[in-house]
């Protein structure tokens, strides 16, 4: 197979630390590969020696001259005075017959190309810059979080795109489902070492165990060896030690060495952690909205909505951009007033807001100033303990050492691990967060599901990270076409419940790391949300089943459909919709019941 692209013996520093060293790459037609690593690890850094921004300290390149290469960047510019279609057109050599395939694109993305780049925000922005390299078709299309802003209509349409392009694709991404859907080849950037597999995303989780068992199985015999040699040191007399200088040697490069492999692996497994102790109030419910009506002119954006929050729910708000969701909860914390109903607060209500822009941080300050606003070195959790603000840092993977360094000076990704150590702090008994999931990394990732699935208060979230979402959320708020639909489960179980037609099998749950595994490792218990459904399946079943004698009663009157035919349609689609939810409960409680019978 033809060779596209390769880096050989690449070496890469910037100042005193070492980005790349040895590194070896080749890029093959068709390769779809996923670049995963922590934040920080070199993943950006590693596209622009691709694209031609950075040059290696040393090393060979070898690039086919007749290939183009496009590179969707986390670095935008916003000072750009000239509309989106000139924007996305501009580097094409003959933009009016491109421009069919413009519309398509942008219409895909949901953006207006009539729009100036100057009156922009920043996700149209970011949507702009995605079409316009989709819209160049380069051989090799670099994208660095192309998720982000993207609603999952848009983002399941890219993944089509993806799976069909004729190029190479290298992707940077925190969406697992995306990864998984779209890619067939890992590069995985692990404590300095570029280590490739040939097989998608969906397999890295199989493939990180094998290689943590091998270096597991190194480290076992490098033990074994040390035992061997300090036997020999300790029964050697002094004499035949100092004629053994060099065996000597040896033996402090082994210990060194094996101190060494120890500690990377340890950091390998390390995730992610941190203290969340709150005192949750006891409350009849957490939030009221009683018939609220919002709109903006003449655009509904929500029409007689009512719905409670009970404490401890876990709840996913799923939609297009544009549906209403930031509308929605900021009338759910009263910075707007419904225009019709009410919204009503359970009592000792106490809000965390997490906002996708990141707003509450300030870039002028230090970490130290962010997490210790009024002075000293502690963290005072809510728990009442107290814990040294270098220690708390640690437990969010930041190195002691930055302590004083700026906020303006960390990445994205560093960006929302520090917001997240400063909100999970004091998380308060009613957390929301929009679009926590963006700019984090795997392992990121991972320490926030651990988080949030312990977190004893409520959770509100919006995102659209489907894969996130299944395994976190045990309802969903899901917005389409002016209304808002209520059910159990996450985004998985939606198109189930809106796809009945299918399958005809019973209700499957989300995939859980716990269910997945089950076929290779004992289950200790089941998992957070699956405990959280059998505790409230039961509860849903029953107001649904009050719910359809009800709709049965008002359908008994024979004379219903002469004399108001309207609602009889309508209490017979709502009759329709209740009892196919209802199965659907009923099949996943005894799918969960299963489960729990297998674990005992």
């Amino acid at each position: 197979m033809t060779i596209a692209y390769y880096i050989k013996q690449g070496n890469l520093n910037f100042a005193d630390k070492i980005i790349f060293s040895d590194l070896e790459i080749y890029l093959y037609p068709g390769d779809k590969i996923c670049l995963i690593g922590r934040n920080g690890c070199g993943k950006s850094s590693l596209m622009k020696v691709i694209f031609g921004d950075y040059e290696l300290d040393s090393g060979e390149i070898f690039k086919d001259p007749n290939i183009k290469i496009g590179y969707l960047t986390q670095d935008i510019k916003t000072n750009l005075d000239y509309s989106i279609y000139d924007f996305v057109l501009s580097e094409l050599d003959d933009p009016d017959s491109q421009r069919y395939q413009a519309d398509i694109i942008l219409d895909k993305l949901l953006i207006d190309g009539n729009l100036n780049l100057s009156n922009c925000s920043g996700g149209q922005l970011r949507r702009a810059y995605l079409a316009k390299v989709l819209v160049l078709k380069p051989d090799i299309l670099l994208l660095d979080e192309p998720t982000n802003h993207l609603d999952i209509t848009a983002i399941e349409w890219l993944e089509d795109f993806v799976k069909t392009y004729q190029g190479i694709v290298i992707c940077i991404s925190h969406d697992r489902a995306y990864l998984s859907n779209v890619t067939n080849k890992i590069w995985w950037i692990d404590r300095g070492v570029l280590r490739k597999s040939d097989q998608g995303f969906k397999y890295f989780e199989e493939w990180q165990e094998v290689v943590m068992r091998q270096e597991e199985a190194v480290l076992r015999k490098l033990n074994r060896k040390l035992e061997v040699e300090n036997d020999w040191l300790n029964a050697g007399v002094t004499a035949r030690r100092k004629r053994n200088q060099k065996r000597l040697a040896d033996l402090k490069n082994l210990r060194e060495n094996l101190k060494q492999q120890t500690l990377k692996l340890s950091m390998a497994k390390q995730r992610l952690t941190a203290i969340m102790a709150e005192e949750v109030k006891k409350n009849r419910f957490i939030i009221e909205a009683d018939a609220v009506s919002f709109a903006f002119g003449h655009k509904k954006i929500i029409n007689n909505f009512s719905f409670q929050v009970k404490k401890g729910e876990k709840i996913g708000i799923i939609g297009a951009n544009g549906s209403g969701k930031s509308t929605f909860i900021k009338l759910l914390t009263k910075q707007l007033l419904p225009q019709i109903g009410k919204i009503i607060h359970g009592t000792n209500l106490e809000i965390s807001y997490l906002d996708q822009h990141k707003t509450p941080l300030n870039p002028s300050l230090s970490l130290w100033q962010t997490l210790c606003p009024t002075g000293g070195d502690q963290i005072f959790l809510t728990n009442g303990n107290a814990m040294h603000v270098a220690g708390y840092l640690k437990r969010f993977m930041f190195d002691p050492a930055l302590l004083n360094a700026k906020v303006a000076t960390l990445s994205g990704g560093e960006a929302s691990r520090l917001l997240l150590a400063k909100i999970l702090a004091r998380p308060g008994n009613l957390l929301i967060m929009d679009e926590p999931t963006n700019d984090l990394d795997m392992d990121s990732l991972e320490m926030l599901l651990e988080i949030l699935s312990d977190y004893e208060g409520t959770l509100i979230m919006v995102s659209h990270d489907r894969d996130f979402l299944d395994r976190l959320v045990t309802r969903s708020l899901i917005f389409s076409r002016e209304q808002i639909i209520d059910i159990v489960g996450g985004y998985e179980d939606y198109q189930r419940l809106t796809l009945p037609q299918i399958s005809s099998k019973p209700l499957k749950l989300a995939p859980t790391k716990a269910a997945e595994t089950t076929t290779n490792k004992p289950a200790i218990k089941l998992s957070y949300k699956h405990q959280r459904l059998l505790e409230t399946i039961p509860l849903e079943v029953e107001t649904i089943e009050q719910a359809i004698k009800s709709l049965e009663a008002q359908l008994s009157d024979h004379n219903l459909y002469l004399v108001n035919p309207d609602k009889f349609y309508d209490l017979t689609k709502e009759l329709e919709y209740s009892q196919l939810k209802l199965d659907n409960l009923i099949n996943e409680w005894m799918s969960i019941e299963e489960i729990q019978k297998s674990l005992k």
